[in-house]
């Protein structure tokens, strides 16, 4: 069952203030408690699982100097055994199946207020089926504590179709070719932000829902490449647009529909891309003729995590936290995100932006007198063999 908790999520200090009397001086720091914080989500389109298992720590240093220290919220190999079962959809009381959990190193968390170089995580290797439920057990023993078991249950965003595959999440509108897009669909529409003298009013989005989906968060990219003009190093960059977000009932089956505004992305690229004198330049910038679209899911105990732990917008700042794990906290939960390509078929899903868009891009041909922005100033132009002639079709 999941519950609310008032100890904190990630690294928790617990303070008792003693006073007497006739003495002065103030205790600050109270008798350390092992609590085990367990992060996981699990993705049924993927194979290996991470999940972050660590502890809280205490000391009499500043947090942020603490959370240096090597190992000081991470259990030992003698203090920790955990396992994710397989459990069987109909009856959670069968196991069907169970993967001990190997640790592994990284370095490339990205820093923050508690940063720390190297960071010990666990995974583990199987392609899971979404009919079923997995639960994570975390055995621990540390020394001077009585043993105890913490675990938590979730299931698993999408469906399994007959033959057992996960069925596709794909993006109906526009309707793309790509790694997550039906591939019987042969007459595709391509992103056309631009009408005969204007921008669109709005353009519509539709992705298709996924089974115990609840959260909706859905975004694009615009790629663009940078070549330098006397050595072909080559640097890739990217500008995301959000969409929008949209909470539904889990039980939902309905396409998963957004509205954005088309004019927002010349304003953006106007504001993002530094200008340049294509003359002077000492670097080509190509821009890519197709816009990636991405949909990430989350289940409802990762939407109402989410949710719970935003920044306080209210005058009370003291807020509840969330935690569906027994005898510890923190989260348990599935996501899914899926896109209209994969990195290694990024320019195989066709041309996405139709000519007026591209020209406007490329020659800010459209737009009203009034506007005070522009993008031809930021010399892009179609790189050789992608689609030289914009008034072509590009496929």
């Amino acid at each position: 069952m999941s519950r609310f908790t008032s100890i904190g999520i990630l690294f928790s200090f617990f303070f008792t203030i003693l006073f007497t009397s006739c003495e002065t001086e103030i205790d600050i720091i109270a008798p350390q408690r092992d609590v085990t914080i367990i992060y996981g989500l699990l993705e049924a389109n993927k194979t290996r699982h991470f999940i972050r298992i660590n502890k809280a720590f205490v000391g009499e240093k500043a947090a942020s100097e603490l959370a240096q220290e090597p190992g000081i919220n991470e259990y030992t190999d003698a203090e920790l055994t955990a396992f994710v079962q397989e459990l069987d959809g109909n009856d959670t009381s069968v196991v069907i199946q169970e993967w001990i959990l190997n640790d592994t190193t990284i370095t490339s968390k990205e820093e923050g207020e508690f940063y720390n170089e190297e960071n010990k995580i666990y995974y583990f290797d199987t392609g899971l089926n979404p009919n079923n439920m997995y639960r994570i057990v975390a055995l621990v023993n540390v020394e001077g504590e009585d043993p105890k078991r913490v675990s938590a249950v979730t299931g698993l965003i999408g469906r399994a179709s007959s033959e057992g595959d996960l069925e596709q999440v794909f993006l109906t509108k526009p309707n793309l070719i790509g790694a997550s897009s039906d591939p019987s669909q042969a007459d595709r529409a391509e992103v056309e932000f631009v009408g005969p003298t204007d921008y669109t009013n709005a353009y519509d989005i539709t992705w298709l829902s996924a089974q115990s989906g609840v959260s909706y968060t859905s975004y694009y990219r615009f790629y663009y490449t940078e070549v330098n003009k006397t050595t072909g190093e080559r640097r890739r960059d990217s500008i995301l647009f959000p969409i929008g977000s949209r909470r539904v009932d889990p039980n939902n089956t309905a396409p998963i529909n957004f509205t954005i505004n088309p004019e927002e992305f010349f304003i953006t690229i106007d504001r993002v891309v530094d200008d340049i004198d294509t003359q002077s330049a000492d670097f080509y910038r190509y821009a890519s003729d197709t816009l990636q679209f991405f949909l990430e899911i989350a289940d409802n105990d990762l939407a109402t995590y989410i949710e719970v732990n935003r920044p306080a917008t209210e005058i009370v700042q003291e807020q509840p936290e969330y935690t569906n794990v027994v005898n510890g906290i923190g989260i348990f939960a599935s996501r899914l995100i899926v896109s209209t390509r994969s990195r290694q078929r990024e320019f195989e899903s066709g041309r996405v932006l139709r000519s007026r868009t591209l020209e406007e891009l490329l020659y800010s041909k459209s737009v009203l007198p009034q506007n005070t922005y522009s993008t031809i100033n930021k010399g892009f132009q179609l790189e050789s063999g992608r689609c030289n002639d914009v008034t072509q079709n590009c496929r």
